[in-house]
C-alpha cells in the first residue's frame, strides 16, 4: 500500500447518505473527497466515494451495480464497502458481488456506530440495546431489518471473514488499527467504520477547511417518516431565510409516490428562491431531489455533526449550493436545528428537547 498521504481510498455505498458519511471522517482529516451518483466521480480525489444506488433496486440489480463499481474502483489502495447500521438493504448479495470484484483476501464485516447507538455484542447488532430485526427498523415498510445476526448476511463463499464486535468507538478504532496489510481487506461497515479507517489510515491529521455560513436561505426537506426526524423538524426555528418540507408524519400506502412528490416540490422552491443550502433527512428524500436537479456529484466538505455529512454541488446553471444529509433516526430532537443555525450563521438557541 502507498504511504499516507498518498493512498487513495475508495468508498462503494447503496445509498447517497453513507457515501457521503463514509467520506467525510477522512475530509476531517484533511482530505478531499468526491462522491458520484451512480458512477466514478472525477478529477481524481484522495477519496473516491460511490453511491449505487442499490438498496432501492432489487436484489440482482443490486449485486450487478455493485459489482460494476467496485471493479472500476478495485485499483484503489483501500476499498471500503458501506452497510447500513441497520443492517437493511441486499446486503448479502451487495456484499458477494463486492467481495468477489475487489480481489481482496479478507472480508472485514463490522457495522457498529456506537455514537448512534448501534452495537455489535455476540455478533448481534442492537440498537439502543434491542436486536435490529426486533426494533422500529425491522418494520420499516421499505427497507425492513430481516435479520441481526451478523453471520447470518455473510456469503458462504467467503471464507475469511472477520466480524468485529464493538460497544463503544474507541473499541472499534483499536481493532481496525490492529489488523495487518489493509490493502488486503474489503471494510464493510457503517460511519463507526470510516471514522476508524480514516483514524488508521491518517494518523497525522490536517486541519479541514472551515466552513463559512451560506450566503441564501436554507430549505429543510423530511423525507422520512421516522418519528425521530419529525420531532427534530418541529424543533426547528421559523425564522426568515428558513423553509421546510415534510412529508406526513404517519406512514403511506405508497411511499415512493409521496417522496417524489416532495422532491418535486423542493426542486421547483429550490430553483424558484434564493437558496444557498438544502437539507434533507433521508438517503432516498436527497436521491430523489438530486435527480430533479440533475446533479450527479459533489465534493464533501465536514461533518456537521457525526453521521451528518455536509456538500457542495453546482447546480446545471452554474450555481452552487451546499447539501447536508442525515439517515432519518439520527440524532437528537435539536440536531436539524443546530445545522439550520450553522449554515444561517446565527447565534444558536438553546435545545428543547432529546432523545
Amino acid at each position: 500500500m502507498r504511504t499516507e498521504p498518498t493512498s487513495r481510498v475508495a468508498i462503494i455505498a447503496d445509498d447517497l447518505t453513507s457515501a457521503a458519511d463514509g467520506a467525510a471522517p477522512f475530509v476531517a482529516r484533511g482530505r478531499a473527497a468526491l462522491v458520484g451518483r451512480g458512477r466514478v466521480p472525477g478529477p481524481a480525489r484522495d477519496v473516491l466515494a460511490v453511491d449505487c444506488g442499490s438498496r432501492s433496486a432489487d436484489r440482482s440489480q443490486a449485486a450487478a451495480r455493485v459489482r460494476d463499481l467496485t471493479t472500476r474502483l478495485a485499483d484503489c489502495d483501500v476499498l471500503y464497502k458501506t452497510v447500513d447500521s441497520t443492517l437493511r438493504g441486499h446486503i448479502t448479495a451487495e456484499l458477494d458481488a463486492c467481495f468477489e470484484a475487489s480481489g481482496r483476501r479478507t472480508l472485514v464485516f463490522a457495522p457498529a456506530f456506537p455514537a448512534a447507538g448501534r452495537t455489535t455484542i455476540g455478533g448481534i447488532q442492537l440498537v439502543d440495546g434491542v436486536p435490529v430485526s426486533e426494533s422500529v427498523y425491522g418494520r420499516d415498510p421499505v427497507h425492513p431489518a430481516r435479520q441481526s445476526a451478523l453471520a447470518d448476511l455473510v456469503p458462504r463463499a467467503i471464507r475469511n471473514v472477520i466480524l468485529l464486535d464493538a460497544s463503544s468507538q474507541e473499541e472499534l478504532d483499536a481493532q481496525v488499527a490492529s489488523l495487518p496489510a489493509p490493502e488486503s481487506i474489503l471494510w464493510v461497515g457503517s460511519p463507526g467504520m470510516a471514522s476508524a479507517l480514516a483514524r488508521h489510515l491518517v494518523p497525522s491529521a490536517r486541519p479541514a477547511e472551515s466552513i463559512v455560513a451560506t450566503e441564501g436561505d436554507v430549505l429543510v426537506v423530511v423525507g422520512s417518516a421516522n418519528p425521530r426526524s419529525h420531532r427534530q423538524a418541529e424543533c426547528i426555528d421559523r425564522r426568515a431565510g428558513v423553509t421546510l418540507l415534510h412529508v406526513p408524519g404517519k406512514r403511506e400506502d405508497d411511499p415512493g409516490a409521496v417522496l417524489q412528490r416532495i422532491a418535486a416540490e423542493a426542486a421547483q422552491v429550490l430553483l424558484r428562491g434564493d437558496f444557498g443550502a438544502l437539507i434533507a433527512t433521508g438517503g432516498d428524500t436527497m436521491e430523489a431531489v438530486l435527480d430533479r436537479l440533475n446533479v450527479r456529484e459533489f465534493e464533501v466538505l465536514q461533518e456537521l455533526e457525526s453521521g451528518f455529512p455536509l456538500g457542495r454541488a453546482k447546480l446545471p446553471e452554474g450555481r452552487h449550493i451546499m447539501l447536508a444529509m442525515k439517515a432519518g433516526g439520527f440524532g437528537d430532537d435539536a440536531t436539524l436545528r443546530r445545522a439550520v443555525e450553522r449554515l444561517l450563521g446565527v447565534s444558536p438557541l438553546r435545545a428543547t428537547g432529546s432523545v
